[in-house]
């Protein structure tokens, strides 16, 4: 009889420019070698904001899971949406990322998961009724917290908590180690020779040995240190070809697992691995000056920090939907509240990604900071209860900067004096959003808060796989031999290369291509003026203005930062829009010419976008004085007019969402003004609309 091992494969970035980095470097390859073994079954989990971001970046990835679980090859496991450590988290905010994460799997691949990915596997026993009320019957947990509980062989177990139950599967760190090692240097007689003992053990027939991995392992880590994922993908392909020869190894779905022997309660215990890094200088996310990852809990400033945010932020979106009847992600939203509340909940989830791990986040980092933002969509959830007609000034979005608002009982508009930009425009009716990009982490730190734009820096290149067979024949000639323990080694415990000779056969990454590489914009807002007078630089269009409130609805922002001139930008709402106009004053005694780009980041139907992915947004131009942004999978549009004609347009790609640009230029006489207007409106482009 063949011994059952559980090949688990975790797939994880943050909603984040580096998760197209990770599909071509590891990703992509990984599935295909899995995808060439259809015998065998296979484990995966995708965090939700990985699946926002290959949704956006790569859905080959999500079609290649799809396929998979077609054929009943793979099986999705379900977890916290974002990856925090649910046992560094408030219950409260567990239960809104597992139901989250289950929506976001139940929309994309219309799946209900009963397996459950326990991030970075920190164990409290209060987290059964948790995880099991989020529908989930089975979980891994690591071979040291099973031991000091009393379990002498990996079989599966059930332990309780009151009522709720749940079933727990050995996650072996050995097993884990020798496993990546076969893949890496092609060494495959460790982790055979440790299964075998397994297997001839006496009872082995009830036991489940569970390989529980990132899936960056298969081909990420590897390129990082410099090495060509081809190579790691081929000696995964060929391990698998081993298991399936042997035939004493039997790949099986955690789903079918059942309980052996039940154990009253586990002990609270943390991931070896970090235990580890903590200790070891060289490791992967080490932070000094800890003795474990519990004394890393007790005293990280930024997990005390950011604790007492997430305090806060929870408790405002409690005390939001508290009485609201459809405020859970799994019901449907009944109202434009309603739909607000949900973003709330996601925006909160997103930025606590990977919260409690050791050596990610902290202050600056965009992805855990820009948690403030839930308060704009629970100000939402209040506002669209009982819209009114005002315009008052509010930190909407929690960065310590005041917005101003119009309201016209319909429509919100989010604007920032910091260049009288817009940040979010809003139907209060309908619940809709046609701009504004809370879940987009750009590549650029928090700085001093999220009203100006990111700061993003070009980067030298780096090579980057344009294919992904494993197949080592056209990389002959990056082989080489390297000395233990090779730059992989921070990753592996020293006492696998004792067993092994001092050469390791490993494959470099080619050279990097020339030039620079630029990361994908995001979070720039709408209405940005990029000037340029006469042969000067542009000036960024994100300066700091004064700004007042006039009559008729009006909010006026005055740049007096310009060499010898002046703008005056007033923005108000229309009864289908938003109208600006401009009037740019020469204070010089000689014309000047004028380069202006205006760009708007949009996103018409936010929501609706995020499951479809960048092909829902597309170009929009209904006519020669118009230009836009179609949603195409909604047929609403945000639609741009000018009362002057525009020399040129273009569409630029940001992180969930897409840049339009129009550029004028025009010669201003000395002394002399220009004033001209530009409208923005949704529009249904619906045939039948």
């Amino acid at each position: 009889m063949s011994f059952p091992i559980a090949l688990v494969f975790h797939f994880n970035q943050h909603t984040h420019e580096y998760a197209a980095i990770a599909s071509r470097a590891c990703y992509r390859g990984l599935l295909n070698v899995l995808r060439a073994h259809p015998d065998l079954k296979f484990n995966l989990h995708l965090s939700g904001t990985l699946l926002r971001a290959l949704n956006w970046f790569d859905p080959e990835v999500l079609n290649l899971v799809r396929a998979g679980l077609a054929d009943g090859q793979f099986e999705l496991l379900g977890s916290t949406y974002a990856q925090n450590i649910p046992y560094a988290c408030d219950d409260w905010d567990n239960a809104q990322q597992i139901s989250l994460h289950r929506a976001v799997l139940r929309q994309l691949f219309g799946v209900e998961p009963t397996v459950f990915w326990n991030a970075e596997r920190c164990w409290r026993q209060s987290l059964v009724p948790i995880i099991a009320a989020g529908g989930y019957t089975l979980t891994l947990v690591e071979d040291h917290i099973l031991r000091a509980a009393g379990l002498t062989d990996p079989v599966p177990v059930r332990t309780k908590s009151g009522a709720q139950a749940l079933t727990c599967v050995y996650d072996d760190p050995v097993f884990r180690e020798r496993f990546n090692y076969a893949a890496w240097f092609g060494r495959r007689a460790q982790l055979f020779n440790y299964l075998e003992t397994f297997a001839e053990r006496p009872g082995s027939d009830r036991f489940v040995l569970a390989y529980a991995e990132d899936a960056e392992a298969m081909g990420l880590w590897p390129w990082e240190a410099g090495y060509l994922p081809q190579a790691t993908w081929a000696h995964l392909d060929r391990l698998l070809d081993e298991i399936e020869a042997r035939g004493a190894f039997r790949p099986i779905h955690l789903s079918t697992v059942r309980p052996q022997a039940d154990v009253a309660a586990l002990p609270d215990g943390a991931a070896r691995w970090m235990d580890r890094a903590l200790l070891r200088a060289d490791a992967p996310y080490h932070e000094a000056g800890y003795e474990n990852w519990f004394d890393f809990l007790r005293r990280s400033p930024k997990v005390q920090y950011f604790s007492r945010l997430h305090e806060v932020v929870r408790t405002n979106l409690r005390q939001v939907g508290e009485g609201r009847r459809n405020a859970a992600v799994a019901q449907p939203a009944a109202t434009a509240a309603d739909r607000f509340y949900r973003q709330a909940l996601e925006t909160y989830c997103s930025h606590q990604y990977e919260f409690g791990c050791i050596g990610v986040g902290g202050r600056g980092d965009w992805g855990w900071e820009n948690i403030r933002a839930t308060f704009l969509y629970t100000r939402l959830v209040e506002i669209a209860a009982d819209p009114q007609p005002r315009r008052w000034i509010e930190d909407l979005n929690g960065d310590g900067s005041d917005e101003q608002l119009l309201c016209d009982g319909r429509q919100l508009v989010v604007l920032t004096a910091y260049g009288g930009r817009l940040l979010g425009w809003f139907d209060l009716v309908e619940g809709r959003q046609a701009a504004g990009n809370p879940l987009a982490v750009p590549w650029a730190p928090y700085g001093e808060g999220a009203s100006q734009q990111p700061r993003l820096k070009p980067a030298p290149r780096r090579w980057l796989p344009e294919t992904f067979d494993a197949d080592l024949r056209p990389w002959k000639g990056y082989k080489r031999k390297e000395a233990a323990p090779t730059r992989l080694g921070r990753y592996l415990t020293p006492e696998l290369f004792a067993r092994d000779s001092d050469e390791l056969t490993v494959y470099f990454s080619p050279p990097p291509p020339d030039g620079e590489w630029r990361p994908q914009p995001a979070q720039t807002g709408a209405l940005n003026d990029w000037l340029a007078l006469d042969e000067a630089a542009e000036l960024p269009p994100d300066s700091f203005l004064d700004y007042r409130f006039e009559p008729e609805g009006v909010v006026s922002y005055l740049n007096a930062l310009l060499p010898e001139a002046r703008l005056d930008k007033r923005i108000a709402l229309t009864p289908d829009g938003v109208q600006v106009r401009y009037e740019l004053q020469n204070l010089a005694d000689r014309p000047r010419r004028v380069r202006w780009r205006l760009a708007s980041e949009l996103a018409p139907d936010y929501v609706e976008m995020l499951p479809v992915g960048a092909p829902a947004l597309q170009p929009y131009a209904p006519g020669p004085d118009s230009a836009g942004v179609r949603n195409v999978a909604t047929g609403r549009a945000v639609r741009l007019q000018a009362s002057r004609p525009w020399a040129a347009q273009a569409h630029q790609v940001h992180l969930l969402g897409l840049n339009l640009e129009l550029r004028f230029e025009f010669d201003l006489a000395a002394r002399a003004a220009e004033a001209f207007a530009v409208t923005l409106r949704v529009v249904d482009t619906r045939p039948d609309s």
